[in-house]
């Protein structure tokens, strides 16, 4: 791939300019978050992968998802 063109560039959780293939993670984090705001059990998750995959991208998803 082009250097030049290459979506990827990694900045410590500043936000892509395409959240692409995330939607079944989003999906479940939505249903995490309803079910314990209305006091439901529900699984954790935990997020793991290589530096640079979008954890914290996804982290601060996730905040913007709860305000």
């Amino acid at each position: 791939m082009d250097p030049v063109k290459n979506p990827f560039s990694p900045g410590a959780g500043s936000p892509p300019p395409e959240l692409s293939s995330r939607d079944s993670i989003l999906a479940q984090s939505r249903i995490l978050f309803g079910r314990v705001k209305n006091r439901r059990s529900e699984k954790s998750m935990l997020l793991t992968g290589l530096r640079g995959v979008g954890k914290t991208v996804l982290l601060n998803e996730w905040m913007r998802i709860e305000e």
